[in-house]
């Protein structure tokens, strides 16, 4: 990957609870130094080699509300930076917000993309570790992090991350709520990416 990226990211709240329990690399078996790198959980709403700051600037709506994120299910991917992610409700503000920025950048030339649209990933794990990590990963999460709930009538799935205990007891997230807007510069390693500019969303008042 090399450009940049304009990330939803979730409240300070929640963006701590999900990256407690995000995998780590593993003490018991040997994997590549690039796999399981520290990453940010958030909905990358576009990314773009060729778009400025600037464009990205322009690119995001004038008011912005918080976007509510609802978790589907743990998938296994075959890329790098979706190895091991969650899938996402396409919900009709997540869909508005990003159908306005990537038009946007399509109109300042910068051939934006979203692969996967939209997802959540949970771990990074290198094509040389092979699909049997990446299933690993998965299933050590499901049995420690992730609550699978049956699967609705309408064919949908949803999943919870079980991200430790408070007073109130469990924590288990099943959502969150978008409520920054990050311009990212990712180029080299995962640790070397730079977060050039942090929006934070305007709460709604009710």
């Amino acid at each position: 990957m090399s450009g940049l990226s304009l990330w939803l990211v979730p409240n300070p709240v929640q963006l701590q609870l999900i990256q407690k329990v995000l995998p780590k690399q593993p003490e018991t078996r040997p994997v590549s130094a690039v796999s399981y790198p520290e990453i940010t959980p958030h909905i990358t709403l576009a990314s773009s080699g060729k778009a400025t700051q600037d464009a990205i600037l322009r690119a995001i709506p004038s008011t912005l509300h918080p976007i509510p994120v609802e978790f589907q299910r743990l998938e296994v991917g075959d890329h790098y930076f979706r190895s091991v992610f969650i899938s996402v409700k396409k919900t009709t503000e997540l869909v508005a917000l990003h159908d306005h920025i990537m038009a946007a950048l399509e109109r300042d030339g910068a051939s934006p993309s979203a692969p996967a649209f939209p997802h959540m990933s949970i771990s990074y794990i290198a094509d040389e570790d092979g699909v049997a990590e990446r299933k690993k990963a998965a299933d050590e999460l499901r049995a420690i992090t992730v609550v699978e709930g049956p699967e609705n009538p309408d064919g949908a799935e949803t999943v919870a991350l079980r991200c430790g205990d408070s007073e109130e007891g469990h924590v288990c997230l099943a959502s969150f709520e978008g409520t920054e807007v990050w311009i990212v510069r990712c180029e080299g390693p995962v640790q070397h990416w730079q977060v050039l500019h942090k929006i934070t969303v305007t709460p709604d008042i009710a």
